[in-house]
């Protein structure tokens, strides 16, 4: 099945959620999809009786609205985790702490899909087992989502291969 075929079907059987910007006048230059988790738990914490919760989730939506209006995209915002040969990437929202890390995949460049997220503090150190875990995870996501392989640009892993415009790995002056 091809990879805009398998969007499609997993999009009419609620498998993912597709984000929209904040504001409604913006383009959409690319797409953000969310997978149930993902979108679960931004919907959970958005209904949060707790402000700072709110203001947590609100961040979060404010990364992924900037990402789907084609604000400048850096590895600060979206990073590609190490081995890059598996594909998995961490969208990062920093505030308020501690962190949320939404992991995902590209299916197509400028079309990421987030498969669920979770706080920077229960990760432990990069390469750590709970970290390794999530990436795992985030490869469950996905295929339950009914996807076939993720996008790739082996073996060059070029950054502005996965996000085509307004996007570079560093930020230079």
């Amino acid at each position: 099945m091809l990879m805009r075929d398998a969007i499609e079907q997993a999009k009419r059987d609620g498998l993912l959620v597709p984000a929209r910007p904040i504001a409604p006048w913006a383009g959409e230059p690319r797409a953000f999809l969310m997978c149930q988790p993902l979108h679960n738990a931004i919907e959970d914490g958005a209904a949060s009786p707790d402000q700072k919760e709110r203001q947590r989730w609100a961040r979060l939506e404010a990364a992924i609205g900037h990402f789907v209006e084609g604000g400048l995209v850096t590895s600060s915002l979206l990073k590609q985790l190490a081995p890059a040969k598996y594909e998995h990437w961490e969208l990062i929202s920093r505030r308020p702490r501690p962190s949320v890390r939404v992991f995902g995949r590209f299916a197509l460049p400028d079309v990421f899909v987030g498969t669920h997220l979770q706080l920077r503090n229960k990760l432990g150190d990069m390469w750590s087992a709970q970290f390794e875990h999530e990436k795992l995870v985030c490869e469950d996501h996905w295929r339950d989502a009914g996807l076939p392989e993720p996008f790739t640009d082996a073996p060059d892993f070029r950054y502005e291969k996965y996000i085509t415009a307004n996007a570079r790995r560093k930020l230079r002056v």
